[in-house]
């Protein structure tokens, strides 16, 4: 079995990092803690280097897989411990009185040494306790450490894709399929020849063809090659693949545009080769097919061979990397099939030429279709794999819809593989973390980076913010196209996004080779660990019918870092059972929902209560030190606990209709709020909320606002929000004011007026004060005198910045 370590390899390689930073903070270390955190910090070092050859074995034996999988617990439970360790010794010293130790008193020092001697005396028990976990956690080390050593990942190591060598190459089927019978390809196969062979300049042109893995990329460039090839004298069609050999490629390219070459001595030298086939190419008219692209680094050697001779030669790629694909003059992407033509793919290969299907299959046969997608590679497979068999309809339903099993459906499995193969490590981690999620379900992409970062996937690194670096993470792997855009937002950036079923199948295999989510559904009573702890639980209950299921044991996932719900509350885990949670998701959930234990989980870093039937949160949710992310929006809660004040690394508040508590604007750390009732002096509120240094979005949902001259309104003065960059507005009235100089970074505002916008309002005022906007949208539910009055909007905006109606 293949070892999913993609996964593993990103966290092993961040842990003795953080288990230096351990050593430098001025923790009271218990005699040998120092010495044992330095000793794993070397041990994991080395343990990260032999995961990495690791990733390179394509069929690893029993004792590899078993090593793995004890670095992969060892690693969670180190970090674990790591990140308890403040909580349990430094018996709640602030980040504050930290900071500021060296601006007191002598008296005052010595009123904190004594108190610290006060704590290390009450914390006594929680220091045996670190000191037995540190003994197993140390003798865990040495004996997976002695593992390693014995083992030998030299000879195992085989050349990259040898295990699949025997494997049927599915674009042969592209290659050499019969026209007749391909679906849905009539439009794409004209509009890229169209593309390829359109007049004008008669310089070197180069077509891409971008898309999924099994979109029939190949398919359709193989189509236009043999439509218009009889227009050139030099033809060649090559397929490069994930690791090419180069020279083998040339050879063969070289092979098919001059017939008289016979390996004429520099068949292994690329240098040579290259200038073998520019001289032979200099004076013809040629059309070159480059199969499977993987990299802009193998065309960039490539692309040498072709001179540009203005005799209207053409160059087809085909690449499901975008970035790749951007090599070309022209990019198409490829389309899924739409319903009809999947259908009729789907009948021709399961129930033979005609194409009818059975009236007791027809139920059955929609479902198998609705899980491929559309993708012709899926269609094919398991409709061929079905042609194959004589089974009856449960059969029929078993085998075409749980495909994680079937031998019969490797090579649609390669195929995706390929792409999960070509990725780093941490962009594994973040794929695999996408499992969690049921089918075809939409993904906000400000829910999952605040998830990614909560559970430390994404590192701190110079120059780009956690946040940056995560929306980074998910653009590369929609370029991928690993992961579908959904929706955008009004500046192009992106708001949602889905898994296609068929990756999204593929990710649950490997997140439970991995042991990296277990994913449970509302008919199981229990939960069992399989292949080790669990670490991520993802409860799938669909409908209202599972809401008597039984609860799970929390000893059971007494480990877990996230608990993610999904529709219904129920088999939610009691919360004082978990000690080392980071994420606790339960948007959208119905059902009855029981918050005790909460305060007790001292890594929670992101807790999700959005449209739940929660009505209060616990009085000393500030016990919550490491809370990064509070969402209540869309709740019962109308009053926010005053002890949120404490919790000092809290990010993003999302209050919703809750009352905010005084003093908001000593959250120093808060990046993102959102809140419905801005209080009966909202001008105060303002000003309040203008002296959060940090503040960078602000959504405001408001009727009653300030009075100004008898007229509502919301008024930003000239000395607050000088961090601010993202505003929203929903508003009753259409009366805001920007002062001289007020939110001097914002780039983007957003406008909501219920009642629309009219002449005789106040309108909005101040917008060209606004220096730094870029975009501006305007949605206003009535269209009376709309027009009229963004056409004087337009009048004050600024020309750099694009202004939209809805």
């Amino acid at each position: 079995m293949e070892i999913a370590v993609g996964a593993l390899s990103g966290m092993v390689d961040a842990l003795p990092g953080k288990l230096g930073e351990l050593l430098q903070q001025e923790f009271e270390l218990l005699s040998g803690v120092r010495g044992d955190v330095a000793f794993f910090q070397a041990e994991l070092g080395a343990m990260h280097a032999a995961v990495v050859r690791c990733e390179a074995l394509d069929e690893p034996d029993p004792q590899t897989t078993t090593w793995i999988g004890q670095v992969r617990e060892l690693a969670y439970d180190i970090e674990d411990w790591v990140d308890l360790f403040a909580h349990r010794v430094d018996a709640g010293r602030s980040t504050h009185d930290a900071d500021a130790a060296g601006a007191i008193s002598t008296r005052e020092r010595f009123s904190r040494w004594i108190r610290r001697g006060i704590d290390r005396f009450t914390t006594i028990p929680d220091r045996h306790i670190i000191a037995t976990e540190l003994q197993d956690l140390r003798r865990r080390v040495v004996e997976v450490s002695d593992q390693r050593k014995r083992y030998s990942f030299g000879p195992q190591t085989v050349a990259a894709g040898s295990r699949y060598a025997s494997a049927f190459d599915h674009r042969l089927v592209a290659l050499y399929a019969d026209s007749a019978s391909l679906v849905g390809l009539e439009g794409p196969r004209d509009e890229v020849a169209e593309m390829v062979a359109r007049a004008g300049s008669e310089g070197l042109k180069v077509v891409s063809v971008v898309g999924i893995a099994g979109s029939g990329k190949t398919t359709l460039a193989r189509e236009v090659y043999r439509l218009i090839g009889a227009g050139f004298k030099c033809r060649a069609s090559v397929s490069v693949g994930r690791n090419p050999d180069i020279a083998k490629v040339l050879g063969d390219m070289l092979s098919q545009v001059d017939n008289e070459y016979r390996g004429r001595g520099d068949s292994g030298d690329p240098a040579q080769l290259i200038g073998t086939l520019r001289l032979h190419l200099q004076d013809k008219r040629y059309l070159v097919m480059i199969d499977d692209l993987w990299s802009t680094q193998t065309w960039g050697t490539i692309k040498y061979c072709f001179p540009d001779n203005n005799l209207g030669s053409r160059i087809i790629i085909t690449t499901r990397i975008e970035t790749v694909g951007k090599v070309g003059n022209h990019v198409y992407k490829t389309r899924l099939l739409d319903e009809a033509d999947a259908e009729t793919l789907f009948f021709r290969r399961t129930f033979g030429s005609e194409g009818v299907c059975p009236h007791h299959l027809i139920d059955v046969s929609t479902q198998i279709m609705r899980k491929c997608g559309g993708l012709p590679l899926a269609i094919v497979s398991v409709g061929s794999m079905l042609a194959s068999k004589q089974l009856t309809r449960d059969e029929f339903e078993r085998s075409g819809l749980h495909w994680q099993e079937n031998s019969q459906l490797q090579g649609m499995k390669q195929s995706i593989k390929l792409s999960y193969s070509d990725l780093p490590a941490n962009l594994k981690t973040c794929l695999l973390y996408l499992s969690i999620f049921p089918e075809n379900y939409v993904i906000e992409i400000q829910r999952l980076v605040r998830r990614w970062i909560a559970e430390g996937l994404i590192s701190e690194q110079r120059g780009p913010s956690r946040e940056e670096i995560a929306r980074n993470y998910i653009n590369e792997l929609i370029g991928r196209n690993l992961v579908q855009r959904s929706q955008l937002n009004h500046d192009g950036t992106h708001r949602s996004c889905v898994v296609h079923p068929v990756i999204h199948d593929f990710i649950i295999c490997k997140s439970m080779e991995d042991n990296f989510v277990a994913l449970v559904h509302a008919q199981q009573q229990d939960v069992s660990p399989g292949n080790g702890t669990i670490r991520r639980l993802s409860l799938l209950n669909s409908t209202k019918l599972d809401q008597a299921k039984a609860q799970i044991d929390g000893g059971k996932v007494s480990r877990a870092r996230s608990i993610t719900a999904i529709s219904h509350t129920s088999g939610t885990p009691r919360l004082n059972e978990l000690s080392v949670l980071r994420v606790l998701d339960l948007e959208g959930c119905e059902g009855p929902l029981c918050l005790d234990g909460l305060c007790k989980l001292l890594l929670l870093r992101y807790l999700n209560l959005t449209g739940t039937d929660i009505s209060e949160l616990p009085a000393q949710i500030g016990e919550l030190r490491c809370l990064e992310t509070l969402d209540v929006r869309f709740t019962k809660v109308k009053e926010l606990p005053p002890s949120i004040l404490r919790l000092e690394k809290l990010m993003h508040l999302l209050a919703g209709n809750a009352k905010l508590p005084s003093g908001i604007s000593k959250m120093k750390s808060l990046l993102t709020l959102s809140c419905n009732n801005v209080g009966e002096n909202p001008v105060s509120v303002m000003h309040e909320f203008g002296k959060i240094s940090s503040l960078r979005e602000l959504e405001l949902f408001c009727d009653v606002t300030g009075t100004s001259g008898g007229k509502k309104q919301v008024e930003f003065p000239g000395d607050g929000f000088r961090s601010l960059e993202k505003l929203r507005i929903r508003c009753s009235l259409p009366s805001v004011t920007f002062m001289n100089g007020a939110l001097p970074k914002l780039a983007m505002l957003e406008l909501k007026f219920e009642k629309g916008l009219s002449v005789e309002s106040s309108g909005v005022s101040g917008i060209e004060l606004l220096t730094s906007l870029k975009h501006l949208l305007i949605d206003s539910q009535h269209d009376t005198g709309a027009a009229d009055a963004m056409a004087e909007v337009r009048k004050v905006v600024h020309p750099n910045c694009q202004v939209i109606t809805t």
